[in-house]
């Protein structure tokens, strides 16, 4: 194979958090492979995120004869059909409200025609995508293109795909099993239902269309449930490591709200600190916000808490909210509290002496972002992999799960009995320990996996251009 032709196709999910580790694996892999060029695919609206953050990248090289790795990362607008409900701002599941989430993957694989062009031009020797896209898959290999499927973490992937090979069977993993706390009280509708069943036979379509599959995790986590997830689907699980970006990328739009935050955070005493975010795509009904700030203010514990809404929001007014969420601030007091509703430094905030734990949705990139911080972590799942990934923080014993009375139904006393338990020393010690020593594993492990998996796609493309 010429070492100058390996071009490599990247379609991700239409999600801000999806497009990020695809972007990260990207400089990676670019590092790694001098002959590698990335065609990264998306919508205008993510490409513009993407751009910014190519846009600060170093121009070092590892050799003074190559190009740097960044510049062989090009960004490919993908055309979606046009929808009343989806103009171009809402084409990402960023802001974009639940109800619109099924329609968003409907208009995302219409989007053949404009794929099958882009397959055309760039002619690439490998394609990866999410698993939301077999179409993509399938057109790639009508092609003769091979595929590798990619996807978050292990365990969320391993449950969906037990339920789907073996129905009716205990999962053989005691500690992630969902128990009646993990379950919405009330039944979903049926349309609810048949979207979810939707969802997941996409999911196992696009592993039978892949060659191999590759993960964002690393064995030191999921060890068991990545050889569970091999065996289920009959294909070879890759991790990737964890793709954590450098903490020092901040966009100079956002230098000041940065700037803003860790001011206040450098004022608190060490430790002392709840950090309260719930990603860029889980957006709390009003009801719930009120049981969370009842709980945040029974605790009597400092907070940052970063409160996102949706563009559309039918449920809530945004306005109304916001001026709930101030008037918290106002009587708990400045010193107490600070609530974010634009952007907050994320990876800055949890490494920060001063901050004592995380409570999160248990989105996956939040998740890895607190086991590399080692901050205890306070689980509050919301959907989708969450309730998995809040029971493997429990299991790896880095952090607590506060009790729900069906998912999402929780009330403001056990939100502030669990905060007590994780910032007091003599209750926390041993969460704090594992966390701690999580944290320095993963800071010496480096990019391990890297190597393997550039030498995996390598030998890929050579057998089906031998072939």
């Amino acid at each position: 194979m010429d070492k100058k032709s390996l071009n490599v196709l990247m379609l991700p999910w239409l999600s801000h958090g999806h497009a990020n580790r695809y972007l990260e694996l990207a400089k990676r892999l670019t590092q790694e492979l001098d002959n590698l060029s990335i065609y990264f695919c998306s919508t205008p609206i993510i490409l513009e995120s993407i751009r910014d953050i190519l846009d600060q990248l170093p121009m070092a090289t590892s050799s003074s004869n190559l190009p740097p790795p960044q510049t062989r990362i090009n960004l490919i607008e993908i055309c979606l059909p046009e929808s009343a409900e989806l103009p171009p701002h809402l084409q990402t599941t960023k802001h974009l409200p639940a109800h619109l989430v099924p329609t968003l993957i409907q208009v995302f694989a219409e989007s053949k025609q404009s794929f099958s062009q882009i397959l055309e031009t760039v002619r690439p020797d490998l394609l990866f995508f999410d698993l939301l896209q077999p179409w993509a898959a399938n057109l790639a290999r009508k092609r003769n293109i091979p595929t590798v499927s990619y996807m978050g973490c292990a365990v969320a992937m391993s449950l969906a795909a037990h339920s789907y090979f073996k129905p009716g069977e205990e999962f053989p993993f005691p500690a992630i099993t969902l128990t009646d706390e993990n379950r919405r009280q009330k039944k979903g509708t049926q349309e609810d239902g048949q979207h979810v069943r939707n969802v997941l036979e996409r999911v196992v379509l696009s592993w039978q269309l892949s060659d191999f599959t590759i993960t964002r995790s690393f064995r030191e986590v999921e060890s068991k449930y990545i050889d569970y997830l091999s065996t289920l689907i009959g294909k070879e699980v890759v991790p990737t490591g964890p793709l954590i970006p450098d903490i020092s990328s901040v966009s100079a739009s956002n230098s000041n709200e940065a700037e803003l935050v860790m001011n206040w955070l450098n004022q608190r005493e060490r430790q002392s600190v709840v950090f309260v975010s719930f990603g860029s795509e889980c957006f709390m009904p009003y009801k719930e916000m009120e049981q969370l700030a009842h709980g945040l203010d029974l605790s009597g514990a400092c907070f940052i808490w970063v409160a996102r809404f949706p563009k559309v929001d039918q449920e809530d007014n945004e306005g109304d909210t916001k001026k709930f969420l101030h008037g918290l601030v106002e009587k708990v007091g400045p010193q107490r509290g600070l609530v974010v509703t634009s952007w907050a430094p994320q990876r800055k905030i949890l490494v920060h002496r001063n901050l004592g734990a995380f409570l999160t949705h248990c989105g996956w990139s939040s998740v890895i972002e607190g086991m590399q911080a080692g901050v205890p972590m306070l689980a509050l799942p919301m959907a989708w992999d969450q309730p998995m990934n809040a029971k493997l923080i429990v299991e790896l014993g880095i952090g607590i799960e506060i009790p729900q009375r069906g998912l999402r139904n929780f009330n403001g006393e056990d939100v502030s009995a669990s905060i007590k338990q994780i910032l007091l020393p003599e209750s926390s010690k041993n969460v704090r320990e594992n966390a701690e020593n999580l944290a320095e594993v993963i800071r010496n492990r480096k990019d391990h996996e890297i190597p393997n998996l550039a030498d995996k796609i390598v030998g890929l493309v050579s057998n089906v251009k031998a072939a």
